[in-house]
């Protein structure tokens, strides 16, 4: 589903402005969230109200999973009938694990309506709010918080893109305010050529062994367990799948300096 909208879209925590892969508008469709959609660009607004902090006014509904290098991943989680005070989120990424109907109410009081389903991921820029569950089903995710200035960090190389490279392993999802969202799948026994990330978040969706080949030949072998989450450096490496299954993998490649 791919949906525009030029007023801001709350969802779980974040509000989106949809952009259409293709670029060409469409009207908004507010009842359902299934896909995964970008924002437009937004103003810079990466500095937060710590009195507006989801983890300090719900701490039961969002709490800290890695908070390092300028980026913090928060698990969110939402009961039916689960209901969070007003809290402020700085430009963020989206992606559901499990979904369900929620109402979110804005700072000038309005309200809307939004059935996420699972799988569903977005960029979205700053925004307050609060959040209630008003289905009948526990929604969870995982938001990514990004406390950097909206500016590239650096020129990248687009012969070292993941997606250039690799593009049957490495597919773009969304790219917008200098963060891409990018879903790795690899079938066991695939390998990429040598490519490049900046620093980055991974969510492992389904896990298996991987073998990483650094640019100067080291290798590392890993085990990418379901749920996994981590906060990454940028680097340049090559990956094979040396497991038993198929693993999927969301690479958030978050192009931004640290302050």
């Amino acid at each position: 589903m791919n949906q525009t909208s030029k007023s801001a879209i709350t969802a779980l925590a974040i509000s989106f402005v949809f952009v259409a892969c293709n670029n060409e508008e469409k009207k908004a469709e507010p009842s359902s969230a299934d896909s995964t959609q970008a924002t437009t660009p937004k103003t810079d607004t990466t500095m937060q109200n710590p009195d507006l902090d989801a983890t300090k006014v719900a701490p039961g509904l969002y709490t800290v999973a890695k908070d390092t290098m300028g980026i913090r991943v928060l698990n969110v989680l939402y009961k039916p009938g689960d209901s969070s005070a007003m809290h402020s989120h700085p430009d963020n990424v989206l992606y559901v694990i499990e979904g369900g109907k929620t109402e979110f109410t804005g700072k000038d009081g309005s309200k809307q309506v939004l059935d996420f389903k699972p799988g569903f991921s977005a960029i979205g820029g700053s925004e307050t709010h609060s959040v209630k569950n008003i289905g009948k089903t526990t929604v969870k995710a995982i938001l990514i918080e990004v406390n950097r200035p909206n500016s590239a960090a650096m020129t990248l190389d687009p012969k070292m893109d993941a997606t250039k490279v690799s593009p049957n392993l490495y597919k773009l999802l969304a790219d917008s305010l200098n963060i891409r969202l990018l879903m790795a799948t690899y079938k066991p026994g695939a390998s990429s050529a040598m490519h490049f990330h900046p620093d980055n978040v991974i969510y492992v969706i389904s896990g298996t062994k991987a073998e990483f080949t650094g640019k100067d030949g080291t290798k590392q072998t890993m085990d990418m367990n379901d749920g996994m989450i981590a906060v990454m450096p940028s680097a340049t490496h090559s990956v094979k799948n040396v497991g038993n299954k198929t693993t999927k993998v969301l690479v958030v490649e978050i192009n931004r300096p640290q302050k």
